[in-house]
This record gives structure tokens, C-alpha cells and sequence, in this order.
């Protein structure tokens, strides 16, 4: 009986995180509320207290899961011949985290939303782990460097840039497959229906290429700017 009522107590404690994952996504975090939730999972306030102290908790609960996703397709740059080369490394980077953001969209579509939507401390804890991947970019530009492929340049500020571009470009597809598929059912924050009144019309999914296609362009714009 015991492992009964834990397997019931884990599926619904699945079912909240997945109906806070579909609220955050359609609504932000700051315009979301515990009422949306719990109106998503169909269940009783004092049941979602059975789980989760506030709204802050189970986001963040929803955040590390996204990032140790991120975090498990990101690998350090190798200099043992069997790993390949750098720059093919660097690729199927570029491809696992695409990969992983796509597949997990509604995820994806939170934390690639403007920082300012989030509050002070989750800002500063989603920057930590986006200043990891920094890092992971710097120290292959320098392993490039030092196998003769790379040009001497400000490592930080290419790290930089290529990030940026990549969570740019990430935040775009994930608009525009929700835009085609019919966007967030009719549910969106006023800051979203304010950028897409002054923007113009919406991308579309296919104002993008595969994603194979997509990594390579990625990966040669990145090159070029950095590799001989």
C-alpha cells in the first residue's frame, strides 16, 4: 500500500510541474499565479500545498530541471584524437543543446524569455549557469588557439556573442513553431501581445532551416570569426 500512495503522490506531483510548465510557457512567470496553475492541473489549492510552498518554488524546480538538460548535452572540448576534431566537437555541441531546447519546448520557451521577466534571484541564478557556458566556449577557443586553428582574439567577447546569437536564434524557432502551431492558445502575457502589435507580423517555423542545416550555418558564422 505504501508504494502505491508514493507512485500516486510522485504522477501528481509529475502532473502539477507539467501544468505549471504549460502555464509558465503561455503566461511568463510574473504574469503567472498559483490560481492559473492550479486551475491547469484541476486540483484543489490545498492540494498544490501538498507539494510546492509557492509559485517561486516549483519554478525553480521547473529552471534546474531545464538546465541540468542544457548542462547534460554541453561537453568540454577534447584534445584526444578520438574525440575528433575541435571544430566537430564544437558542432555537435551546438546540435545537442538545439536538439534538447526543441524537444523541450514549453521549457525552453521560459527560460529564453527576457531576463527582466524573471525575479532578481532567478535572474542571477539563470546567468550563473548562461556564464558556464561562457566559459565552456572560451576554453574551446583557446584549445583552438592552441592547436594553430583559431586566431589570437578577446576570448570572452566571442564567447559572449556566440551565446547571445544562439539564445536569440533558439528564442526565435520556439516563437515561431508556437506561432504555427497556433501560438499559446489565445494565452499570452500583455509584454508578448505589446511586442507583437509594434514588431509586425510574426516569424513562421518555416522562416528557419533544418536543424542540421541550422547548426552548420551557426557553426560557420561563429568560425569565421574566429578560425584561419
Amino acid at each position: 500500500r505504501s508504494t502505491r500512495a508514493q507512485q500516486r503522490r510522485a504522477q501528481r506531483r509529475a502532473a502539477i510541474l507539467a501544468a505549471a510548465r504549460r502555464v509558465f510557457s503561455q503566461k511568463g512567470y510574473h504574469e503567472a499565479s498559483i490560481g492559473d496553475i492550479i486551475d491547469e492541473a484541476q486540483i484543489a489549492r490545498g492540494t498544490f500545498y501538498l507539494y510546492f510552498n509557492s509559485k517561486r518554488e516549483i519554478f525553480a524546480e521547473l529552471r534546474d530541471a531545464f538546465l541540468e538538460l542544457i548542462r547534460g548535452s554541453v561537453r568540454r572540448i577534447s584534445l584526444d584524437p578520438s574525440d575528433g576534431v575541435p571544430l566537430q566537437q564544437m558542432r555537435a555541441n551546438f546540435r545537442r543543446v538545439m536538439t534538447v531546447v526543441l524537444e523541450h519546448e514549453q521549457l525552453a520557451a521560459i527560460m529564453l524569455r527576457d531576463p527582466m521577466s524573471f525575479d532578481a534571484d532567478t535572474r542571477v541564478e539563470v546567468e550563473q549557469f548562461f556564464d558556464q557556458i561562457i566559459t565552456l566556449v572560451e576554453r574551446a577557443i583557446e584549445v583552438g588557439h592552441a592547436l594553430g586553428m583559431a586566431r589570437e582574439c578577446d576570448r570572452h567577447t566571442i564567447a559572449v556573442a556566440a551565446l547571445g546569437a544562439l539564445r536569440e536564434i533558439l528564442r526565435r524557432m520556439i516563437d515561431a513553431r508556437q506561432h504555427t502551431a497556433g501560438g499559446n492558445s489565445g494565452a499570452g502575457s500583455a509584454q508578448d501581445e505589446r511586442a507583437d502589435s509594434s514588431a509586425g507580423p510574426p516569424e513562421t517555423a518555416d522562416a528557419f532551416p533544418e536543424i542540421e542545416q541550422l547548426v552548420d550555418e551557426l557553426l560557420a558564422f561563429f568560425a569565421r570569426g574566429v578560425f584561419t
